[in-house]
């Protein structure tokens, strides 16, 4: 059986000429006529009566028509239905992010990209950095968005992957004030050996802001002074607890700005000890697709302003 066959049939039974339905299906008039002879010793007793000018169905052929149409139907649906993963996926980014980027940059980003595009899902993994680099590696993911302060990350800062700056950022050492409308912190930065120890709210090792302020941390304090009461792998709780009044904390100065502002937070240090990081987006140079290609264009563009 050949699914032509099926196809040719279903021409014939419309045109009901043999000639008509082999220009019809863009093949000879002898070919035609062989491939329904094909269809008939398949089944295995004739299907039309064949005129001068007229082809017509008898009963066996109006009951192979019948199936015809059905089973091409059917193929035809689940053809479509293997197809659709694959089309959706052709026009899906996936980015695997920190979850302080997820709701802070990359909104503002990736509007920016679509700008005069053909629209696409996006899909944000909301991950920790070791995560990231991991998903970005095996090919789970278009783009990994992170901070960054320098080429900490061996696995994805050589020629097999790109980045771009998309954006920067600081962490600021903050606290509660001391007493409501204070300037000064309730817990400052143990900058001495005979300053008091303090109680620090740290990130998770696995996160790239815990990984930049560990880098960094010997240089703007007594790291033995720092006692960790809370360790958490979101910024938006560490936010919380310091707001809470629990201890001193690094945070990106976009979470706490509105905070400084206001004086609900305080630096707890000099803004000349703050921490500068850019943000970076990095994508495979291999196993880009067509649609992530495109997009790293306008990234690129984006990046240029």
């Amino acid at each position: 059986m050949d699914i032509k066959w099926l196809e040719d049939f279903v021409a014939l039974s419309k045109s009901r000429n043999l000639l008509r339905a082999a220009q019809a299906r863009n093949v000879t008039h002898p070919a035609f006529g062989r491939r329904i002879k094909a269809l008939e010793d398949w089944a295995g007793v004739p299907l039309v009566e064949r005129g001068h000018q007229v082809s017509t169905l008898n009963a066996a052929g109006r009951s192979m028509l019948a199936a015809a149409v059905e089973v091409l139907e059917i193929l035809r649906e689940t053809r479509e239905g293997l197809q659709k993963p694959e089309l959706q996926r052709a026009r899906r980014i996936v980015i695997a992010s920190g979850k302080t980027l997820a709701h802070s940059v990359l909104p503002g980003l990736m509007a920016s990209v679509e700008r005069g595009m053909e629209p696409f899902q996006l899909k944000v993994v909301t991950t920790t950095l070791n995560y990231g680099v991991d998903m970005l590696v095996d090919g789970e993911v278009d783009f990994l968005l992170c901070h960054a302060h320098e080429p900490l990350y061996a696995r994805i800062d050589n020629a097999g992957y790109r980045c771009r700056r998309v954006g920067a950022d600081r962490l600021v050492a903050v606290s509660a004030p001391l007493a409501a409308g204070s300037r000064h912190p309730r817990h400052a930065v143990p900058r001495l050996a005979s300053d008091p120890a303090v109680p620090f709210l740290a990130y998770a090792d696995s996160m790239s802001l815990g990984r930049i302020l560990g880098d960094r941390l010997r240089g703007l304090c007594v790291p033995a002074l720092l006692q960790t009461r809370y360790e958490s792998d979101l910024a938006d709780a560490l936010h919380a607890m310091v707001r809470q009044g629990f201890g001193l904390a690094w945070l990106p100065h976009t979470l706490v700005e509105a905070d400084l502002r206001a004086g609900t937070l305080v630096r707890a240090d000099s803004a000349r000890n703050d921490v500068h990081m850019e943000i970076r987006l990095y994508q495979s140079v291999d196993n880009a697709k067509p649609l992530a290609r495109q997009v790293w264009g306008r990234i690129e563009a984006y990046a240029a302003r």
